[in-house]
């Protein structure tokens, strides 16, 4: 399956509101930490192919382009290890207790656990927010 490219100014203003719904929706953690994380690497893949195919003549615009998607590589690969750790979280929660010292170590695991996702997936959210304002801004530069 061949990427579609987004040339034309309706496309990439539709990319821009889906992805302003997108990020609305990875920085409220409506489908859990999880789902989240594979939607905004989801989004930042796609982020890069509208990079990929807008089209530029200045130096600026090409240092803006280049920086937009290191970021977007480097985000991508954060919210790489935040999947990884979500899933190894959802894991631990499924593993059996023996008995109740157990039991009151595993709460205090998922207490914790659950706090450093709270904490982490708020800082991605706003790493991506910012991301997107400024990728918005280069899209509907002239």
């Amino acid at each position: 399956m061949q990427p579609q490219t987004l040339e034309p100014l309706d496309d990439i203003a539709f990319f821009i509101v889906e992805g302003t719904h997108r990020i609305a929706t990875i920085s409220m953690n409506d489908y859990g930490f999880l789902l989240s994380a594979r939607m905004a690497q989801t989004y930042l893949g796609r982020a890069e192919q509208v990079l990929d195919n807008k089209r530029g003549f200045d130096r600026e615009f090409f240092t803006e382009v280049s920086a937009l998607k290191t970021t977007a590589a480097s985000m991508g690969c954060e919210y790489a290890q935040f999947e990884t750790f979500c899933a190894d979280c959802d894991r631990f929660d499924r593993l059996e207790t023996q008995n109740w010292r157990e039991w009151l170590s595993k709460c205090a695991v998922r207490a914790i656990s659950r706090g450093y996702r709270g904490t982490v997936s708020h800082h991605l959210a706003y790493k991506i927010r910012l991301f997107h304002s400024r990728l918005s801004a280069v899209l509907t530069e002239a």
